[in-house]
């Protein structure tokens, strides 16, 4: 059972979100730590759940989080109620997908795959789950009693030369609010952790600056884990609004090459972004010596003595790494604060760590993509007419030419046969045929859309977005998700 928000945990979040630093300090001596866990907003920046929701072969859902699960995951509803976890990011993970001659393609696919994941684990909970796209969301959430998902991408190895920004808008659409550009090896737009510096290409590229520019202009948070670092420095240099590394520990604690240097924490100080600290035992301690709450720990100290506690929080990587012995799964997160709190660390402190300052770069950046849109001539929104896709997020098809067609529901003003329509799959956009009797936008997809993967049961995802506008700008645009086997 989750467990239920308190009306004190909703005003402290909105203390947080508003006040920031002036929020008033409560001392956490003699206070519970439970106490203070469970009225604090619980933010875990990166998981891999969904990859162990999907089926192998297929990559469709199989199994539900809010229901029993396998012995091996580390969160499911059950344990993030008992952790007090409220918001988790649920990352869309790729590398390559060598598995298949068109890897690009079969790489978005894989994101996808994940992503409808999380829509399909959503919609089997919706008492006791919610999908955030924005803080006001997360907020309704909170005070709903649910857990709150909020969607990203780690490694975008599907943006390649062409499209990538009319795919970047899809992804958007579909709800992603963070994204990291690489994993650990290179792509078009970045080096990964395990490129050396001093090879060549090993920063950001051309590419990478213009996504950089455009996750700003959308309200994506850039996430610089898994970053060399070249192209972590470069992100920093273009970006305009903060970051956030979702699951990074610090080489001042424990050398490692997924770990923060003390320069590049010290740029991320002068972004206003903040490291989240990953429980991955084997970034966490030396090898050797044991992984556990108190060095994970060690590494928030880190934080704080050379930056700031404004620049701190958690990523676990639950599902995605093998975690220390004392904190096996999200049930154990109040552990966290427990430490915490021996060490001397007072409440205001303690909630800045566990989500007020994550929640501080997603405001952030909400408001910077904000202001770039009333700089904009155009409005992304307020064509009067409402577009419904005939498509249901997830729906199969049988045919790798499959005929995409929406539902254009006028408001009354005309303004459907002026209208200018596109159907977008997979950041591709084609001109759309509109019906004005039936009432229908229509595209016949002539070439094949990727079907069947290595084997005859391996289907493929796609992204399908349907969108009307007008010669003003004004626009009305529905994405989902479709499935080709």
């Amino acid at each position: 059972m989750i467990k239920t928000k308190s009306y004190k945990k909703l005003s402290r979040m909105a203390l947080l979100l508003i006040f920031g630093t002036m929020a008033a300090t409560v001392t956490a001596v003699g206070m519970p730590y439970r106490d203070i866990h469970q009225n604090a907003v619980v933010m875990d920046m990166h998981n891999d759940t969904m990859m162990k929701v999907v089926d192998e072969n297929t990559w469709l859902p199989v199994i539900n989080i809010g229901e029993e699960t396998p012995a091996d995951f580390q969160l499911n509803l059950k344990k993030a109620g008992e952790g007090g976890l409220d918001v988790a990011f649920y990352a869309a993970y790729t590398a390559y997908q060598t598995d298949f001659s068109d890897v690009m393609a079969r790489t978005n696919s894989r994101s996808l795959a994940l992503l409808h994941a999380l829509h399909w684990t959503v919609a089997q909970n919706r008492d006791s789950m919610a999908l955030a796209e924005s803080l006001g969301e997360i907020e309704k959430g909170i005070q709903e009693g649910k857990h709150v998902a909020v969607a990203s991408l780690e490694g975008m190895y599907q943006f390649g030369p062409e499209y990538s920004k009319e795919l970047l808008h899809q992804y958007y659409d579909l709800g992603i609010r963070a994204a990291g550009m690489v994993w650990n090896t290179p792509n078009d737009l970045g080096a990964g952790a395990n490129v050396a510096n001093h090879e060549e290409n090993a920063g950001l590229t051309d590419k990478g600056i213009e996504m950089i520019g455009e996750m700003n202009r959308l309200g994506i948070m850039v996430d610089v884990s898994h970053m060399n670092e070249r192209t972590f420095f470069d992100t920093l240099s273009v970006a305009e609004a903060p970051v956030i590394a979702s699951h990074s520990g610090v080489d001042g604690i424990r050398p490692h090459v997924r770990n923060l240097s003390d320069e590049q924490l010290l740029q991320l100080k002068e972004n206003g972004g903040v490291v989240s600290i990953n429980f991955w035992r084997t970034a966490v301690a030396d090898p050797g010596s044991s992984a556990s709450v108190g060095k994970l720990v060690d590494h928030i100290d880190y934080v704080v003595d050379l930056i700031g506690i404004e620049h701190v929080g958690l990523g676990s990587d639950f599902d995605g790494a093998a975690m220390p012995q004392d904190l096996p799964d999200a049930a154990y997160l109040p552990k966290i604060t427990e430490e915490l709190v021996n060490r001397g660390y007072d409440k205001e402190a303690i909630e800045k760590i566990l989500g007020g300052n994550n929640l501080r770069v997603l405001k952030a950046v909400e408001e910077h993509a904000g202001r770039q849109r009333k700089q904009s001539s155009s409005n992304s929104r307020g064509l009067g007419l409402t577009i419904i896709p005939d498509i249901q997020m997830g729906e199969i098809f049988d045919t790798t030419k499959p005929l995409l067609t929406a539902t254009v529901a006028d408001h009354g003003d005309g303004t459907a046969p002026f209208a200018q329509y596109r159907i977008i799959v997979n950041g591709i956009p084609y001109e759309a045929e509109y019906d004005a009797k039936a009432g229908k936008i229509t595209h016949q997809m002539e070439t094949d859309l990727l079907g069947r993967g290595t084997t005859a049961d391996k289907g493929n995802f796609h992204a399908v977005t349907f969108e009307g506008k007008d010669a003003g700008g004004s626009m009305s645009r529905e994405t989902t998700i479709i499935y080709v086997r």
